[in-house]
């Protein structure tokens, strides 16, 4: 029987990271036909994919340590910045819909920096994985 290498941070990547795509998707789903059920799943996949950013944040910094030493070059800075700028901008965006449920429902200033942080966490984990991507394929 062969040996199973399990590679928890590409696990934990591609899991939390995949979710936040597929929210922004369901909250472009709800800005067409304005059905509450996509807004709310947008919702859960933003909380699991935020969350599990940690994951996938805590496990990067191991296999940084034992792969790379712990060299602190400038693609881990960016992908360490961006991990984080990603977990705390999903954080405030989940905490706003929290505590505003029916935050979307019209047009505000709270609402438009909801969708803006969605981006903004949609763009910083694009970055991180196509730092990591360099990483593996180079």
């Amino acid at each position: 029987m062969a040996a199973v290498k399990i590679h928890p941070h590409p696990i934990a990547v591609h899991f939390s990271n995949g979710l936040i795509p597929v929210s922004i998707f369901f909250l472009f789903l709800f800005f067409l036909n304005r059905d509450p059920h996509m807004e709310i799943v947008a919702f859960y996949t933003l909380v699991v994919g935020t969350f599990g950013s940690g994951l996938a944040l805590g496990t990067g910094l191991l296999d940084w340590k034992k792969h790379y030493l712990g060299a602190w070059v400038p693609v881990f800075k960016k992908k360490l910045t961006a991990g984080i700028l990603a977990i705390l901008g999903g954080a405030l965006a989940c905490l706003i819909r929290y505590l505003h449920p029916d935050l979307l429902s019209s047009l505000s200033g709270l609402s438009v920096l909801y969708v803006v942080l969605d981006l903004f966490v949609l763009a910083c984990i694009s970055v991180a994985g196509y730092l990591g991507g360099k990483l593996v394929f180079q």
